[in-house]
């Protein structure tokens, strides 16, 4: 029923009831992560979650805003008040928060002025805004820079965003599902799986900076792009590029073509079994038809959604021997390995 008094000497940087290992979520909280969709950051608060830690996100004169979704008055969720001007207001006593998270008003109080408390603040976060997305991160310092996404990040392109959802799955089952291309032809059967006999050829994952990438090549079982190449089949090559922890783009090129596909995946761990989507896709019409695009994205997602939603364990096993890998899998096997190799997550519990 009671705090303690002294409870801030023994207060836990992890948030109640986290569902990450202790080790896990320091790790994953230098990242930056992203939480929105720019354009639904608009004239009301937003709330998010992001690693068991609710956020609140409002759009100000100078751009967006991200906080933890807590009022350092009376602890009331900022996320249910209002913005007026670009100001944040508690909806409990009608607090006003500025941009950077301080207190500029108190409405019972009116002639206090200058003299609000500076304790008055918002645990305020890094944000950045970029590819139609709002990032953020939960360390005062990231770890790691975003994703650089080609053709996303071309202005000239109309970009698409394909409507956010959430899974009941760890955001790496999600990630590893998404560079996988083994499961094409058993799962996208309605979408662009090719031939269930047809093999997967062998290929090689490469480091860069932040990531890892691949290219394969691909007979899909359907024609789906907007070029005029007669055919029912395509070949096609993928190219693959990872950044760690949580973020790929897909660059896809249809052979004998000018076209090009560019779909970028990013997610958002909500808790350690719960995740959300974020996806933007552009191609090089310059003006991508975006109900095939989102119609088509959709159905994908729902092909894939309730296989991963299954797996088992839930958490991503990190120990090379704790399942059974097929050559198909080999950007599965550097994935898992560089999340315990570079980052050190998974550590054992005792650690």
């Amino acid at each position: 029923m009671f705090l303690p008094v002294d409870h801030a000497q023994t207060e836990s940087d992890l948030p109640k009831n986290c569902t990450f290992a202790p080790n896990d979520w320091r790790i994953l909280s230098g990242f930056w992560h992203p939480v929105a969709f720019a354009h639904d950051v608009n004239d009301a608060p937003v709330p998010a979650r992001l690693l068991d830690v609710d956020l609140v996100i409002w759009r100000t004169e100078d751009g967006v805003s991200v906080a933890r979704d807590l009022c350092p008055h009376r602890g009331t969720r900022l996320s249910a008040g209002r913005v007026d001007n670009g100001q944040l207001i508690c909806p409990m006593h009608g607090l006003h928060f500025n941009a950077s998270g301080q207190c500029t008003k108190i409405p019972s109080n009116p002639d206090q002025g200058a003299r609000v408390s500076p304790r008055l603040r918002l645990q305020s976060l890094l944000v950045q805004e970029r590819y139609g997305i709002v990032w953020t991160c939960l360390a005062a310092t990231p770890t790691w820079p975003l994703p650089e996404w080609p053709g996303i990040g071309d202005d000239t392109l109309k970009k698409v965003f394909v409507p956010s959802g959430t899974w009941a799955a760890a955001a790496s089952r999600h990630v590893e599902n998404f560079n996988d291309v083994a499961h094409f032809p058993w799962v996208h059967v309605d979408t662009f799986g090719g031939d269930e006999n047809d093999r997967i050829p062998p290929y090689d994952v490469h480091e860069t900076d932040h990531g890892l990438t691949f290219d394969l090549g691909y007979d899909e079982g359907f024609n789906r792009f907007p070029d005029d190449v007669p055919g029912d089949t395509r070949h096609v090559v993928y190219t693959y590029a990872l950044t760690f922890p949580f973020s790929t783009i897909l660059i896809i090129r249809p052979n004998d073509s000018w076209y090009v596909q560019y779909f970028a995946d990013t997610v958002c761990p909500v808790s350690a079994h719960e995740t959300r989507i974020f996806q933007v896709a552009t191609d090089t019409t310059g003006a991508p038809d975006e109900d095939f695009l989102i119609k088509e994205s959709l159905m994908i997602n729902d092909e894939d959604k309730p296989l991963v939603e299954n797996q088992h364990p839930e958490d991503l096993p990190l120990g090379i021997m704790d399942e059974v890998h097929i050559p198909a899998d080999r950007m599965s096997v550097a994935y898992r390995r560089a999340l315990v190799e570079k980052f050190g997550l998974g550590a054992p519990l005792s650690s």
